[in-house]
């Protein structure tokens, strides 16, 4: 049994074989605290001579006349933009502890994938994660946005806090803008024009309101088919909610696959990768460029402007969307100015055909000749 140099856990998985010239080198990593480390730390030896353990370090050069060489310290580094070194592997493994620690602590898989990602990120351009100068000079000198950014120093901020450090972070303040909302036939363009299981997705986003992630930890006993429901588990300290489904976004569920715990059965990062792949040549082929800048939250902000367009009720809205403060759902009365002459209307024949457009948002006017009258704000 391998335990953690670390912590001392027995809870160790093997992570890949480290290829040297004086043979492999077996790595592990520890489920419990997230620490790498390789056979080379432990008390293993090589004798050149003789074949067997000798009282020498693994790594002995036959040719270098007596001396040892330790792999660890031969280990390539890299160079921080602040003139500052850091092992590789060790922020590699910082990353993989603070991942461990995040979800300990409780936080949701999308801001731990947010963080760890950005994190990966300023690794990969030389940061070097001991030295809070040279993090300052990586985000500094990115082409990102100032909420790119603060995201970035509250990613950094976390994974000091694991380490029990603290460092001055450098202030960078978002500029609050109203977000972006699309039209109906833009998102409906969208959810077509994509594959079987990311347009049912959206088709829950666009129906329910929901955040992203709380659509992608969805389970399938969530789903209440009879009563056409669906129970959500809230995110970011929310609150949880019962929202209704339409018939159409029933019938799409049913037809996926049902071979995981999770309707979707992949992360919410997956998801937002594979469905910026099919945004960009559907943008492209329709020639509207609005498309592209409709996200996943997109869909959450017109979910909202919506339903306080046709109801003009806030506190509907704050229910809807889950929110505990009503601050933060006053935003969505200022968005557009709409008209109130700008009506789509609808005529239906039969009972079938009157269900269908309540289904799709149309509201009741009045009979005429024996036919019922819908419309519905544009």
């Amino acid at each position: 049994m391998v335990h953690c140099k670390q912590c001392g856990s027995q809870k160790t998985w093997k992570d890949g074989v480290r290829n040297t010239d004086f043979g492999d080198i077996q790595r592990y990593i520890c489920r419990d605290c997230g620490f790498r480390f390789s056979e080379s730390d432990s008390a293993k030896s090589f004798n050149m001579t003789s074949g067997k353990g000798s009282s020498c370090q693994i790594g002995a050069d036959p040719f270098a006349h007596g001396q040892v060489i330790n792999l660890a310290a031969i280990e390539p580094l890299k160079e921080g933009p602040a003139g500052a070194t850091e092992n590789s592997l060790d922020a590699k493994g910082k990353i993989v502890q603070f991942s461990f620690w995040q979800s300990r602590q409780g936080f949701s898989n999308a801001t731990i994938e947010g963080r760890v990602k950005l994190l990966k990120r300023m690794m990969r351009l030389g940061a070097n994660f001991s030295n809070e100068d040279s993090i300052k000079e990586i985000i500094a000198t990115q082409k990102w946005s100032v909420s790119r950014k603060v995201n970035a120093v509250d990613a950094y901020d976390s994974l000091l806090k694991m380490q029990g450090k603290t460092w001055t972070p450098p202030i960078y303040k978002r500029v609050r803008k109203l977000p972006f909302i699309p039209t109906e036939s833009e998102i409906d363009q969208l959810i077509a024009g994509t594959s079987k299981r990311i347009s049912t997705y959206l088709q829950l986003l666009k129906e329910t309101g929901m955040r992203c992630g709380e659509a992608s930890q969805l389970k399938w006993t969530d789903l209440d088919f009879e009563s056409r429901a669906v129970r959500v588990t809230p995110e970011k300290g929310s609150n949880p909610r019962i929202l209704p489904l339409s018939n159409k976004l029933i019938e799409m569920l049913n037809a996926l696959k049902k071979d995981a715990v999770t309707v979707f059965g992949v992360s919410s990062e997956l998801m937002r990768r594979n469905f910026s792949k099919q945004r960009k040549p559907l943008a492209s082929k329709l020639k509207n460029p609005r498309i592209q800048q409709i996200t996943f939250h997109t869909f959450r902000h017109w979910k909202a402007t919506m339903e306080y367009y046709k109801t003009r009720d806030i506190l509907h809205v704050k229910q809807i969307l889950g929110h505990k403060s009503l601050d933060n759902t006053m935003k969505y009365t200022q968005l557009i100015g709409f008209k109130d002459d700008e009506f789509s209307a609808r005529v239906a024949h039969s009972e079938d055909e009157a269900c269908q457009l309540v289904e799709t948002g149309f509201d009741f006017v009045c009979d005429f000749n024996g036919n019922k009258l819908f419309r519905k704000r544009k």
